[in-house]
């Protein structure tokens, strides 16, 4: 935990300062039940704490307890015990359930989803990608189109070495 404290902290000063116009700290209670310093609870440039959150762009830090979401651009480190939701993400998505548009970087959770794209790494019990650069790693994991690698029980690739594989499946 403190591993963790001390990477927030990291992730939080390399976006500092912000513009005016972006909030640096914000505190949600609920999806929009926001408050921002200075007052811009969609762009946030720093930290976003809360229950659930939703924030149009970030660039740094979201760590909710049931759901964060970034609707069209994040940079840094997402993270929700229940479930993470963002169009772009650059950087991790860590939760019970994380979903993106388009990943570069981790998704680390039980259920992985990447609805167009994934470049990067997918980690849990179930992984999917639309189009997978980079290495599935769970019990099941799905790829329409991969270039990379794909280690777990059932890895399933359209365009992989078999269409569907135990252990390892892949393309490169």
């Amino acid at each position: 935990m403190k591993k963790l404290a001390v990477l927030a902290a990291l992730l939080v000063a390399a976006v500092l300062p912000a513009s005016a116009d972006t909030g640096v700290v914000k505190l949600s209670l609920w999806d929009d039940m926001a408050i921002a310093a200075p007052n811009n609870i969609h762009d946030i440039k720093g930290l976003d704490l809360g229950i659930g959150s939703k924030t149009a762009t970030l660039s740094g830090v979201q760590f909710d307890f049931l759901f964060a979401q970034t609707e069209y651009e994040m940079n840094g480190l997402s993270m929700a015990w229940i479930i993470n939701l963002a169009n772009q993400v650059k950087g991790a998505q860590l939760g019970l359930l994380s979903k993106s548009d388009d990943l570069i970087g981790a998704q680390l959770g039980l259920v992985n989803l990447s609805i167009h794209s994934a470049t990067g790494l997918q980690w849990g019990f179930f992984n999917q990608a639309e189009y997978m650069n980079g290495l599935q790693l769970g019990f099941v994991n799905y790829a329409k189109t991969i270039e990379g690698l794909q280690i777990g029980l059932l890895n399933i690739a359209e365009n992989g070495w078999f269409p569907a594989m135990v252990l390892v499946n892949g393309r490169f």
